[in-house]
């Protein structure tokens, strides 16, 4: 039975570093979630401590308080539908709706197969996890609030501190968990298998381990990250097990404000230039090939369809090339209208995720393909991070650009699209460049 929360919210004079701020949390022994990106009408939401817990159980989600015990279920083979109904039940218990940043918000992620329990290195974080935090800082349009929905939690604003205890890695040694060669050969074997007919497309992904020779701060990794990717969702959620989730994401899985609704799938891909002529050569180069219209044509008219069904009108844009520090993508803007009255923002990701920009169409087919081919365990990889508060209203990036770190190295994960004209060699160099934003970040 759910027990009434009362939340204090508050305007606070001054803007924090969200990234100090969870460092400094993290290092005194809280949990801590962060999903913080810079640009005008976005939300960044820096989570402290927990009161509740919604986590993936078996045959659904269950409601955990600070304790761990289990204190509310919801049944349903689709966890991200029934984290969406179990949400509604406790929002409505903790406190009245307010608008953005002023009233109950759960924050967190779930895996790039929900329905699956992660397992290997992945074992500190379960299927999906949205957490309301003891505290939560939110910036918004340039005014920053602080959410306390546990006594006492708003001294958590007060932790100083405490620096990285031991030298910070200098050095990494990066180790491919997968040959290469054989990478590339299951790359080829995937094109053909798409050729035969087997799937129009399927993302495959790469994981590589690097081990510094020094500590690996999540802190400093997500600074780095921030300042390299200015645009992009920078995150990080820290496991039960010590480890720590974190990266730069470009892509928006879906925002809901109100009655609308916004996606961005990005599908299709080529390098940064020397100079902004360079730039602009190899952008031509992606907007005039076709695997990659076609690629990101099957992303795009996916995500159209899925919000058709909440919507009274949906529009999307002409495809364009977006640029960010290293890479460009090609990637298409789409608004809906929703019908009324309209479904909350974890309702139209459960109907998005996963998109054919990370695992391919038609879902079953890429799915299985995936599971044939790939060889690794995704976890959150691919996944989605993101809030919704106690409108219904929220945003989720999807998880790319990312690592699972610990006290001395990381797990980086990068995926490629292939289509039946694949070139395997290019795909290999496509999940190098992807590698090498976060490569930088972690030294």
């Amino acid at each position: 039975m759910i027990v009434a929360t009362a939340v204090r919210t508050w305007e606070l004079d001054r803007t924090p570093d969200l990234v100090d701020l969870v460092s400094s949390a993290r290092d005194a022994g809280h949990e801590v979630m962060l999903i913080e990106r810079p640009m005008p009408d976005a939300v960044s939401v820096a989570a402290l401590g927990r009161v509740y817990d919604i986590v993936a159980a078996r045959g659904g989600v269950a409601l955990e308080a600070a304790a761990g015990n289990v204190i509310d279920f919801e049944p349903g083979d689709d966890r991200l539908q029934a984290a969406s109904r179990l949400w509604r039940r406790l929002r409505e218990s903790i406190a009245p709706a307010g608008p953005i940043g002023a009233g109950p918000i759960a924050v967190g992620g779930f895996a790039y197969r929900p329905d699956r329990d992660p397992a290997g290195p992945w074992s500190g974080f379960p299927a999906l996890l949205l957490r309301v935090p003891a505290l939560a800082v939110t910036r918004v349009r340039g005014r920053t609030f602080a959410t306390a929905a546990s006594a006492g939690a708003e001294e958590l604003l007060e932790l100083a501190p405490t620096g990285v205890r031991a030298p910070a890695a200098r050095r990494l040694d990066v180790t491919s968990v997968r040959n290469p060669v054989a990478w590339t050969a299951a790359v080829e074997t995937a094109a053909k298998r798409l050729q035969a007919g087997d799937a129009a497309k399927v993302v495959l992904a790469r994981e590589v381990v690097a081990r510094g020779d020094g500590v690996v701060s999540a802190g400093m990794v997500a600074r780095s990250l921030r300042a390299a990717y200015p645009s992009c969702f920078t995150y990080l959620v820290t496991g039960a097990d010590g480890t720590a989730f974190a990266g730069a994401s470009p892509e928006l899985l879906v925002r809901r404000s109100g009655g609308r609704a916004y996606s961005q799938p990005m599908a299709g891909s080529v390098a940064r230039g020397a100079n902004e002529a360079d730039d602009d050569r190899l952008a031509r180069q992606l907007v005039e090939s076709a695997k990659d219209n076609a690629e990101h044509r099957i992303a795009s008219q996916f995500v159209a369809d899925a919000l058709r069904e909440f919507s009274r009108t949906v529009e999307a844009r002409e495809p364009e090339v977006v640029r960010f520090t290293n890479i460009q993508h090609l990637a298409t803007t789409i608004t809906a209208e929703l019908k009324t009255p309209a479904a909350d923002a974890l309702d139209l990701a459960a109907a998005l995720h996963p998109t054919p920009a990370v695992g391919g169409w038609p879902r079953p087919a890429a799915e299985a393909l995936i599971d044939e081919l790939e060889g690794l365990e995704r976890g959150w990889y691919a996944g989605a991070v993101g809030w919704t508060d106690g409108l219904g209203d929220g945003e989720f990036a999807v998880a790319l650009r990312c690592g699972l770190l610990w006290e001395d190295g990381a797990r980086l994960y990068a995926g490629v699209g292939v289509m039946p004209d694949s070139d395997p060699a290019r795909e290999l160099e496509e999940t190098e460049l992807k590698f090498k934003a976060l490569l930088m970040a972690l030294t």
